[in-house]
C-alpha cells in the first residue's frame, strides 16, 4: 500500500483479503457477530491494514481517502462484518479524530480501530428529551481531575463498552450551548451503574440508563476545550448521521441502514420471500408494494451516492446527513409497513421456525426507533430547513440566558 494507491487497485487489493479473511453471508439466514467474535475479526482487519481507511496513519488508520472507504463498503458487501462495532468505529473514533487531544488520539483511536476497545455515547438524558443542550449532568473540576454525576439514557451497548462520550455540564452561569464539556468516562467501574432498557420487540437489551456518582476523572479525559462541549457534540452527530445513512467514515462496517456493507443487505428478497410463503407473489397489488420498497430502495442508493461525492470533493459542505437520515427514517417506516402487509398473518404471528420468523413484525417494531435514533425526524427537518436550505430558525426563548435561570424557570411537578 502506498500513499497514491488509486481506488482501483485498492479494490484489488481489499477484494483478495476480503476473500480470503471473511465469511460470506447467506441472505436467507443473515448472521450478526457477538462483540468477542466482532473483535477478533476486527484485529485481523486492523493488522492487515484495512482498519480506519480515511485515518491518518499516525493514529492507527490507513491514511486513505472516503473514496477508499467507498470501495471497501462495495467490496465486502455480501460478507459478514464485524457491525457491533460500528458505533466505535465509524462514529466516536472520527469524533476523537477531530477534537480530542494528541494524548487521547494517540491513545485511544489505534485501539478503537483494531476493536480492542469499544466506545459509544452519553447524550440523552431522562429529562431532556430532545433537547440535547439541555443536560443536567454535571462535572465539577477538583484539581487535576473532574468528578461527574449525573444520568444518561438511551444508550446503545453500554453494558460492553469500555468508554462513553460523555456530554456534561460545567459552566451553569452560561447559556446552555456554551457551558458544556465533553468527557471520555470509563464505563465498567463500581461509580457507574448500567441498567438495561427493555426495547418492545423483547429479546436482549440494545439501550441502558447510566448512573455517574462521584465518578473521578483526569484532567486530560476532558475532549476538546472546556466549555466547548458542543461542538463535538455536533461532530458526534454529524458523524452519527452519515454514518446511519450510509456515508462518510462508517460506510462498510455493516451498521448504516443504508450502508451496503455487512451481512443483511439491502433488497426485498425478504419480501419476495414472505410473498411467495402467503401464496400472494402473483398478487399485483403484492407486487406493487414490492416494486415500491425496490423503487425507494434505489432512489436512496443514488442519493446516497450524490451525497458521498459532493462531501468528497467539497461540493456539499454542512449537515448533509440529515437529509439523508430524514430520508431513511420515512423509507423505513413504509418498509416495515410493507413488510408486514406482503406477510400477512406470518409478519405478526409466527411459529420459531425458518429464518424469516418473525422478521416482518420485529422490523416493524423496530423502524420506529430509525426516526428517533440520532435525532428525530422533526429535528432532521429542522436542520435541512435551517442549515442546508437557509430557513429561519424557530425562536428560543432560552437560548441566551445562564442555564441556572433555565433551569429555574422550570414549573415544578405538582
Amino acid at each position: 500500500m502506498t500513499d497514491s494507491e488509486t481506488p482501483e487497485e485498492f479494490r484489488v487489493r481489499a477484494r483478495a483479503f476480503i476473500q480470503a479473511n471473511l465469511e460470506r453471508a447467506d441472505p436467507e439466514d443473515p448472521k450478526r457477530l457477538e462483540q468477542p467474535e466482532a473483535k477478533v475479526l476486527q484485529a485481523t482487519i486492523f493488522d492487515a491494514g484495512f482498519a480506519g481507511i480515511a485515518v491518518p496513519k499516525e493514529y492507527g488508520g490507513a491514511g486513505l481517502t472516503l473514496e477508499h472507504q467507498k470501495v471497501w463498503a462495495e467490496e465486502v458487501n455480501g460478507y459478514v462484518v464485524p457491525a457491533t462495532l460500528f458505533v466505535s468505529i465509524g462514529m466516536l473514533g472520527i469524533t476523537l479524530l477531530d477534537h480530542g487531544s494528541e494524548t487521547l488520539k494517540a491513545r485511544h483511536i489505534p485501539r478503537i480501530l483494531r476493536g480492542d476497545e469499544v466506545w459509544m455515547q452519553l447524550l440523552s438524558e431522562p429529562s431532556g428529551g430532545s433537547d440535547m443542550a439541555a443536560a443536567m449532568t454535571r462535572a465539577t473540576r477538583d484539581g487535576d481531575t473532574w468528578v461527574i454525576n449525573g444520568a444518561k439514557m438511551w444508550s446503545t451497548g453500554a453494558a460492553t463498552a469500555d468508554y462513553g462520550m460523555c456530554l456534561a455540564r460545567t459552566d451553569w452561569d452560561a447559556p446552555k450551548h456554551k457551558g458544556l464539556s465533553m468527557f471520555a468516562v470509563p464505563l465498567q467501574q463500581p461509580d457507574v451503574t448500567i441498567e438495561p432498557i427493555v426495547s418492545i420487540e423483547g429479546g436482549p437489551a440494545h439501550f441502558f440508563q447510566e448512573y455517574f456518582d462521584d465518578v473521578s476523572l483526569p484532567a486530560d479525559h476532558l475532549i476538546g476545550e472546556e466549555n466547548e462541549g458542543w461542538s463535538v457534540a455536533h461532530s458526534l452527530l454529524f458523524h452519527e448521521r452519515n454514518a446511519t445513512a450510509g456515508v462518510g467514515h462508517g460506510l462498510g462496517l455493516g451498521g448504516g441502514h443504508g450502508d451496503g456493507g455487512g451481512a443483511d443487505g439491502h433488497g426485498v428478497e425478504d419480501l419476495v420471500r414472505s410473498a411467495a410463503k402467503a401464496g400472494t407473489l402473483g398478487d399485483a397489488a403484492t407486487r406493487q408494494l414490492i416494486a415500491e420498497a425496490y423503487v425507494a430502495q434505489q432512489a436512496r442508493d443514488h442519493t446516497n451516492d450524490r451525497v458521498g461525492v459532493g462531501m468528497r470533493t467539497g461540493q456539499f459542505k454542512g449537515d448533509w446527513g440529515s437529509l439523508l437520515k430524514l430520508g431513511l427514517a420515512l423509507d423505513t417506516l413504509r418498509r416495515g409497513e410493507i413488510g408486514l402487509i406482503v406477510g400477512g398473518v406470518d409478519g405478526v404471528i409466527w411459529n420459531d421456525d425458518g429464518p424469516d420468523a418473525g422478521g416482518a413484525g420485529n422490523r416493524w417494531l423496530g423502524a420506529r426507533s430509525i426516526s428517533i435514533a440520532g435525532g428525530t425526524n422533526e429535528m432532521q427537518r429542522n436542520i435541512v430547513s435551517e442549515r442546508l436550505l437557509g430557513m429561519p430558525r424557530e425562536p428560543a426563548t432560552d437560548r441566551d440566558i445562564p442555564f441556572r435561570e433555565v433551569v429555574a424557570r422550570r414549573p415544578k411537578p405538582e
